[in-house]
């Protein structure tokens, strides 16, 4: 049975020392590890008509699924986030460093590089500095509300009449007295919402500008959506989140706002934060004489793995934080390795209410990816998909429906063939010899084909609502997983070989690579899932 109790807890021992080498530092072409993240920009780009076109053009690339065409948050995705897509139209960004809610160029440029941990918007620190500019301006250009800032001038003591950029004071020294004054403006000001203890538990029934639901921030986890250095928390604190319950506390500026801001930094550490950060890795699968058989096999053990943040699109706080990634190859296939917590397991679907953890890889079928998610017309994605319930339905002594429905009716047909999966005084299905019965499978239904011996499904798509599965003499992906300690061990293996709207692979060869995991205790199907942004996975010669 795949629940079985394995022993690999040496392997995970060895994922979470390669992990640590494999974090900070740019490496050589043929080394795994993170690739050049830039959040700051290192000039600034005046907008121009040909800045604005490409900066129109990226963005009905990469933004409009989410953001919609024209900026007001109703992209075709929309629905299946939570928070929702920032309404460009009205304005309101959050992460800004100024008093009157008007974000600097710099704000703009940062929030799109870095992305917002704790929401679906992904970084995009991978693509080019004059493509992020030509993005900041035409999304500027969206807004129905003048985007002019004022001069500066810092707020009265009781904190009205701030105006332009915040003026960030000198840091003073976080001593004893200073925790405790730290302590008492959190317990007064912010533990409202945030709660006593800072896990997001104080006010639960909040509205964002427009009426959607959100939830406080639970300061304990160490998402910060914007950068969590201290003096961008220090503006955090004082101007607030344009648009949110958050408000602007410009009393606090000066010792009172440092003084909260350390102690909003204490409650996570800085390993926590660095985890929840959006990096782009280089996976590399190693050559090798030989594939594992199996994801427990001792082949994996010396393959160095990578660790990537995964983002749940429907946002929530018991989410799989990271995805551990293996490769290897062998000339001929590629086989990818990975692995990823979950406290349940979850591998039927029979009833209405039962949802089933599942992983998939997704590869671009050219250099330049299109969008992440799902890809878009005209430009193909090529999925890779395992299910659990899928592998537990080659066991059928897991998958007993006559468990889970104790009184259900069978037909019968008039016929003599029977199924090798059905109990001997049935003859409902002629499924070895007669598909004509099982008409989704006469149809080329790869999930209703009996006699498949893989959980694996190779898919394709352009855009949402086009996944499609590849032809039935196509599916060459094979996949195995294992559960065992609250982990998940799930390898795909692939000819490298391909046709059609499927990824091509070499030694050698670059291909850009991305996650997704579903946990079905959390009701996760479909566009509900985690995901990863674009990786690198590089073929070793």
């Amino acid at each position: 049975m795949i629940a079985r109790i394995l022993q690999f807890s040496a392997l995970c021992g060895a994922v979470a020392g390669v992990v640590v080498a494999c974090r900070g530092g740019t490496p050589a072409d043929s080394t795994p590890g993170v690739l050049p993240y830039l959040i700051a920009p290192t000039r600034t780009l005046a907008s121009s008509p040909a800045l604005l076109a490409l900066g129109q053009k990226t963005f009905e690339k990469e933004c409009a699924a989410c953001h919609g065409p024209n900026g007001d948050g109703e992209g075709a995705a929309a629905y299946l986030l939570y928070p929702r897509p920032r309404d460009f139209t009205a304005g309101q960004f959050r992460i800004i460093s100024t008093w009157d809610g008007v974000p600097t160029d710099e704000d703009l440029y940062r929030t799109i590089s870095r992305g917002m941990p704790g929401s679906a918007m992904p970084s995009w620190a991978h693509l080019p500095e004059e493509t992020r500019w030509g993005l900041v301006h035409y999304v500027k250009s969206f807004s129905k509300r003048p985007m002019t800032l004022k001069a500066s001038h810092e707020p009265d003591k009781w904190g009205s009449g701030g105006a332009g950029v915040i003026g960030v004071p000198p840091e003073p020294a976080y001593d004893a007295d200073a925790k405790i004054r730290a302590q008492e403006l959190f317990a007064k000001g912010c533990a409202p919402c945030h709660g006593a203890t800072a896990r997001g538990d104080g006010a639960q029934k909040q509205v964002d500008s427009k009426g959607y639901p959100t939830r406080p921030r639970d300061l304990t986890l160490g998402v910060f959506k914007g950068n969590p250095l201290p003096t961008d928390v220090y503006r955090r604190i004082v101007a607030g989140l344009p648009g949110s319950p958050m408000p602007q506390s410009g009393y606090l500026q000066g010792n009172d706002g440092w003084h909260l801001t350390h102690f909003v930094r204490s409650l996570s550490s800085d390993a926590q934060r660095d985890k929840v950060e959006m990096k782009r890795f280089r996976i590399v699968a190693k050559r090798v004489a030989a594939l594992p058989a199996g994801p427990d096999a001792g082949g994996w053990r010396d393959t160095a793995a990578v660790n990537i943040h995964l983002m749940p699109l429907w946002w929530r706080t018991d989410r799989p934080e990271e995805i551990t990634v293996r490769a290897l190859h062998d000339g001929k296939s590629l086989a990818v390795l990975l692995k990823w917590e979950d406290t349940t397991y979850d591998a039927t679907a029979i009833r209405p209410q039962d949802f089933r953890d599942a992983a998939a890889v997704e590869f671009a079928l050219t250099p330049d990816p299109p969008f992440f998610a799902m890809g878009q017309s005209g430009q193909a994605v090529n999925i890779w998909m395992w299910k659990a319930e899928r592998q537990a339905d080659l066991e059928p002594a897991f998958q007993d429906l006559e468990k889970v429905y104790p009184h259900i009716g069978i037909d019968s047909y008039p016929n003599l063939l029977k199924s090798p999966f059905e109990q001997p005084m049935r003859n409902a299905l002629t499924l070895e010899s007669d598909p004509r019965f099982v008409t989704a499978w006469g149809a080329g239904n790869i999930v209703a084909d009996p006699t498949r011996r893989s959980a694996a499904e190779d898919l394709s798509a352009q855009g949402f609502g086009t996944l499609r599965a590849r032809p039935p003499a196509a599916q060459a992906v094979t996949a195995t997983g294992e559960f065992a300690t609250g982990s998940y061990l799930v390898q795909f293996t692939r000819p490298f070989a391909a046709g059609d709207n499927a990824v091509r692979l070499s030694p050698g060869s670059t291909v850009p690579v991305a996650f997704a995991v579903w946990n079905g205790a959390a009701g996760d199907r479909d566009g509900k899932k985690s995901v990863t942004i674009w990786q690198e996975l590089l073929l070793e010669k």
